[in-house]
């Protein structure tokens, strides 16, 4: 209850000092004075000589319709000193309500441009994506972003980067990303990244931005530094990071960084891949893309009863999920921290202190987002593991129906 009444307390608190600083305050004040003052006034002043005041709510109707300039003239001064008042009081009226739309418009000014050069917070912002980081193509990411994750909307995303700023106007000209929210700065700040409120996202995804570096060895530099003050404020947010030269892997590994990209290496791949299977780009095209096919490769919860059970029982009964077909199972998924720091102590229940240091060794290379494809039937499904499946995207052949049908 205390504790309820504090957390009150502080709220309150925050509301009034944040009003203080508002610039609506004074003026606030300033009304509330003329208002009550006048009101005050005119009451003394026509009580006992006039009938149509005789109680001090008169004298604030009387307030209310005069400073708003509305006129009604159901309630008129009929003494000399209330008259004056009353002129004084209409000029006072009309001077105020300028005043007030002044204010206002200069607010809402001022909160569009800040909004439009990335000057704005979003400390309420919650479940959201960061993204740190721009690339030449970044109107297309977002567009695959928002394809693929249907719980995704855009005023759920923010970019940070240093990016000019009509580059990010002519990106939200583009109808659906018109509301992907923006803060301009340095993505490996840490107060850069508490303005994105980092700590309540849900996901940040830093890419190789080798627009405003000199070089691919200064933007993964950054993209290291990224992965670490992240994970300084947010411990078990996932991260994933891209990265140009996989020399700098390590560093995002010793940094706890859940999932790495190599777009150099996966282009490298796929083209040597050609030479043994034909079509092999066409084939990891069409399961990551969506674009041209209606299936994708997906990862799917594993549920509790099967954790512990054998890959072949697990497949028998999710072969009746329609759709789907299992391919593998993916290991040691979540936070790399949670799931090393449970191995650990699952490590150290033994007494045998040999045993023991055999344990921590292998927490010690214990892989993070390992796949593990076609297992063994006899396979045992470890904790923290999900089903690698290819399933039918029925929700994108509905999509590409209608729009066909618009054509």
């Amino acid at each position: 209850m205390k504790m309820k009444l504090k957390q009150t307390r502080k709220k309150i608190k925050h509301i009034f000092d944040t009003f203080t600083e508002s610039p609506f305050y004074k003026l606030t004040i300033l009304f509330v004075l003329l208002f009550g003052g006048t009101a005050a006034i005119i009451t003394f002043i026509e009580v006992g000589q006039n009938d149509q005041f005789t109680t001090f709510f008169d004298g604030i109707w009387w307030a209310v319709v005069t400073f708003s300039t509305v006129g009604y003239g159901d309630k008129s001064p009929v003494t000399v000193p209330g008259q004056t008042i009353t002129m004084i009081a209409i000029f006072g009226g009309m001077a105020l309500v300028s005043l007030l739309s002044g204010t206002f418009a200069s607010v809402f000014v001022e909160r569009n441009t800040r909004k439009r050069r990335g000057l704005m917070d979003f400390p309420k912002l919650n479940n959201h994506i960061v993204i740190c980081g721009w690339k030449n193509n970044m109107s297309d990411i977002l567009k695959d972003i928002l394809m693929l994750s249907e719980d995704t909307q855009p005023d759920k995303i923010v970019i940070i980067s240093n990016i000019e700023t009509d580059k990010i106007e002519a990106l939200k000209e583009t109808p659906e990303l018109k509301k992907v929210k923006y803060i301009r700065g340095d993505y490996f700040s840490e107060d850069t990244l508490k303005r994105a409120n980092i700590q309540k996202a849900v996901k940040a995804i830093i890419l190789a931005d080798t627009y405003e570096s000199r070089g691919s060895s200064e933007a993964d530099s950054k993209t290291v530094m990224t992965v670490i003050t992240i994970k300084a404020l947010a411990r078990d947010l996932y991260v994933c990071a891209e990265l140009v030269d996989n020399k700098y892997e390590p560093y995002l590994k010793n940094a706890l960084c859940d999932e790495i990209l190599f777009p150099r290496d996966l282009n490298r791949q796929m083209l040597a891949g050609t030479t043994i299977t034909n079509g092999l780009s066409n084939i990891l095209n069409h399961l990551i893309s969506n674009v041209e096919s209606n299936t994708r490769i997906n990862t799917l919860d594993i549920p509790e009863e099967y954790i512990g059970s054998s890959f072949a029982n697990y497949r028998r009964t999710a072969t009746n999920i329609n759709s789907t077909i299992i391919i593998g199972i993916l290991e040691n998924t979540g936070s790399p921290n949670k799931v090393k720091m449970e191995a650990v102590r699952e490590a150290q229940k033994t007494p045998d202190i040999s045993k023991l240091v055999t344990n921590l060794q292998q927490v010690k290379g214990l892989a993070i987002n390992k796949p593990i494809f076609i297992p063994s039937d006899d396979y045992i499904i470890a904790k923290h593991s999900k089903a690698i499946v290819i399933e039918r995207c029925a929700y994108i052949k509905a999509e590409m129906s209608v729009a066909e049908a618009a054509i």
